[in-house]
């Protein structure tokens, strides 16, 4: 085991960058949003459309000098008092109408600076964390370019221009399929339609839209070979097909997974250049260490870590399922099946679902994947010279790809082919990987039957959802409202689903937060009223639920008199889509969850100034724990509810409530002070937007509340918002994703 002696000293260093990272370290850049000045090398250039169609151009910097809070008018210069501060890279979408840099010249830029959003919601994206792991601290938005330098890269600008004549050749040749292969070759996602990335993702194989380990072995191991058969000495080969793999890595934006492989394979031809031995396991080690050393953060990426445990898998996994379960058909199932074991907690920790079919699909696939790469390239090149002749070179790959898409597809189809368990929670990820290191180091004493036990228990042990106690979590949907209701016994509720500022929020919003948390249906979903910020998410829902694998049992409603327009059009959809629907009124109730859930509001046969007058007010209540969704109720409407129900209660021994979600995101009219002397919240949680042109919540509603001694959380600060009730003790938290 000596000869492992550096891949433990990488395993300890490893350890170390993520303690630190853990703690805090690397400090995320911090700066004021507003008008900046910055200056910087151009790294990456990328051309997309934006939602109106129009060409976007989004800059990479890196080397960045900027002083914030300067937005000089006249002489474009920056003061000398400015304070002049740094960063490692910055991303720019530049404002319409400006000239395209070059690659590697320096700039200076001025436009209107945004830190990353963090994550905001459970199985929300972190944009602050996965654009850190590619070097860039804050973005800048409507850049204007006010200074151009003339010391650019000529390499770095060359490859540019290379690669979008490629891009070029690829439309030409490839026809329909040009996105696929834009991806496939080059790096380039931006012409792959998304529907198309969600089938590739279901079936398991979007892993081939990625520039990979496999496009190394294919480009740099081939041509190294190919220059040592041409008799060229070691040094002089391993110099060319370095260059060569470095210029296309530099080229294509390398990934982690790219970064990882090319890192690996100069160090192999290293190690033959000096006559030494290089194991893939060393290798790998030192590869981990040498870019997490560049970046920690990288450490928390997805595809460096997936690059990362697939490789393990291989080394750790599989040599002792093949002495178990050895045969030549087995071979081939068994290296899928160590990758899948060793990479699931990052698949699931990313994607909350895994798709099972998969393991035996890619079987076909990968096989066929050097297929399409010849041919891809073989297409290419002939492009460049006669495009007829590319086309009909790439003619035989239009048919593989039409398998890929269609197989996805047909795998979409089948029963339990997506396994969905939700994020995994760290306790649960470590004992995982404990058992799977227990089974690789028992080696030779391990029994077929002690394998599948080990095995089968660490599945278990990572997928049984870790539940503990009742959660209600108020999503930040910005200008909108969203409360999730998750009950030990497995039922989830959701009440209203909508938002004015956040684009596409069931599939950015809602859908990660119910497959984070391992939801496959929503027992009954409760729709206050029908304004848009209520309704439009699951709107969305209803439409998409069955594609979504998300399913939803019962969908309550207001009971109105005179039903608008919107809600006969809920209850069209909701019929539709083969969901049960009924209404409650004041005095209704049900058992749910085991929560007693009654409807206060609205009297059934009133009718109401307006929607929001005829909330749906609910109060839940589970032993000692009690709590008042009001929907948009407010003003007149609000004092009714007191007069009506509240005083009532309280002088038939109300006891006061728990948790308020308070009315009308916080505005003037809400929470007033009878209203409050009678509720008496410990907490009240605000769903609002961020700068929303409301004014929302209103600064003496704050007041208000304050003084009646609820603790107060507003999303737009906080993040989603959350209350676990265990037993008989109540633990409140928030996501704090930052800007």
């Amino acid at each position: 085991m000596r000869r492992y002696t550096l891949c433990k000293c990488c395993a300890c260093v490893l350890a170390f960058l993520f303690v630190l990272l853990c703690m805090g370290y690397p400090p995320r850049e911090k700066i004021r949003d507003g008008y900046l000045v910055a200056s910087g090398v151009v790294g990456q250039i990328e051309e997309k459309a934006d939602g109106s169609g129009q060409k976007q151009i989004i800059l990479s910097l890196y080397s960045v000098s900027f002083c914030d809070g300067i937005f000089p008018e006249t002489n474009k210069t920056v003061s000398d008092s400015a304070k002049i501060r740094h960063a490692d890279g910055i991303l720019c979408y530049m404002a319409s109408g400006q000239e395209t840099p070059d690659c590697g010249e320096t700039i200076v830029i001025r436009g209107e600076a945004e830190h990353f959003r963090g994550r905001r919601n459970p199985g929300g994206f972190d944009a602050g964390a996965y654009y850190g792991s590619l070097g860039l601290s804050f973005c800048v938005k409507k850049a204007e370019v006010i200074r151009r330098g003339y010391d650019g890269s000529r390499i770095r600008q060359g490859l540019h221009l290379g690669r979008q004549y490629m891009l070029g050749i690829l439309d030409r040749v490839c026809g329909a399929d040009s996105g696929v292969m834009r991806a496939v070759l080059l790096g380039d996602k931006t012409c792959l339609q998304p529907d198309l990335k969600t089938r590739y993702q279901r079936g398991g194989i979007s892993h081939i839209l990625a520039i990979s380990g496999l496009h190394i072995s294919f480009l740099g191991m081939g041509l190294y070979r190919i220059l040592r058969r041409m008799c060229l000495p070691a040094a002089a080969a391993a110099s060319l097909a370095g260059s060569v793999l470095i210029a296309y890595l530099v080229m294509t934006n390398a990934s982690p997974s790219a970064r990882r492989a090319g890192t690996m394979f100069l160090l192999s031809l290293l190690a033959d250049l000096t006559g030494r031995s290089c194991d893939r396991l060393t290798s790998l080690s030192v590869s981990a260490v040498i870019l997490a050393l560049g970046n920690p953060l990288l450490l928390k990426q997805s595809g460096f870590l997936l690059s990362h445990g697939a490789i393990l898998g291989l080394e750790l996994l599989y040599p002792r399922l093949r002495r178990l379960w050895d045969g030549r058909f087995c071979r081939p199932l068994l290296g899928g099946l160590s990758v899948s074991l060793f990479t699931l907690p990052v698949l699931l920790t990313a994607f909350y679902e895994f798709p099972v079919y998969a393991l035996f699909w890619n079987l076909l696939v990968i096989p066929l994947m050097g297929v399409v790469m010849a041919a891809g390239v073989s297409a290419l090149l002939a492009g460049m010279v006669f495009v007829p002749l590319g086309k009909l070179l790439f003619y035989p790959v239009h048919g593989i790809l039409w398998l890929f898409r269609e197989g996805c597809g047909l795998l979409d189809g089948l029963p339990g082919n997506l396994w969905r368990t939700g994020a995994p929670a760290p306790g649960q990820m470590i004992l995982y990987y404990g058992l799977l290191l227990f089974f690789a180091a028992l080696g030779k004493y391990m029994t077929k039957r002690l394998a599948v036990f080990v095995l089968a228990g660490a599945l278990w042990v990572l997928t049984v959802p870790a539940r503990i106690g009742d959660t209600i979590t108020v999503l930040d949907v910005g200008q909108g409202d969203a409360a999730l209701i998750q009950c030990s016994d497995g039922t989830a509720m959701l009440i209203d689903g909508g938002s004015t500022s956040e684009k596409k929020l069931a599939e950015y919003t809602l859908l990660p937060c119910l497959k984070s948390q391992g939801i496959r249906t929503l027992s009954y979903v409760f729709l206050t009223h029908m304004d848009a910020d209520h309704i439009n998410g699951v709107e969305t829902l209803i439409r998409t639920g069955k594609a979504e694998r998300m399913a939803i049992g019962t969908l309550v409603l207001p009971a109105l008199d005179k039903p608008d327009a919107a809600y006969r059009e809920m209850v069209s959809a909701a019929r539709a889509a083969g969901i049960r629907v009924c209404t409650m009124g004041a005095g209704d109730r049900m058992t749910l969850g085991g929560f007693s859930v009654v409807c206060m509001h609205p009297q059934r046969g009133v009718r109401y100034a307006d929607k929001n007058a005829a909330s749906l007010v609910l109060y839940l209540q589970k032993g000692a724990f009690s709590a008042l969704f009001t929907g948009d109720l407010d003003g007149e409407a609000e004092r009714e509810l007191t007069e009506r129900v509240l005083e009532p209660a309280g002088r038939n021994g109300w006891k006061p409530v728990t948790l308020l979600k308070a009315g009308h995101h916080g505005s003037a009219a809400s929470c007033g002070e009878s209203f409050l002397s009678l509720c008496r919240p410990s907490v009240t949680y605000i769903s609002c937007g961020a700068r929303n042109r409301y004014g929302h919540p209103d600064a003496e509603t704050l007041k208000r509340l304050r003084d009646a001694g609820s603790i107060v959380r507003v999303t737009k600060d906080s993040g989603a918002v959350w209350l676990r009730i265990v037993g008989e003790k109540i633990v409140t938290g928030e996501i704090s994703g930052g800007e």
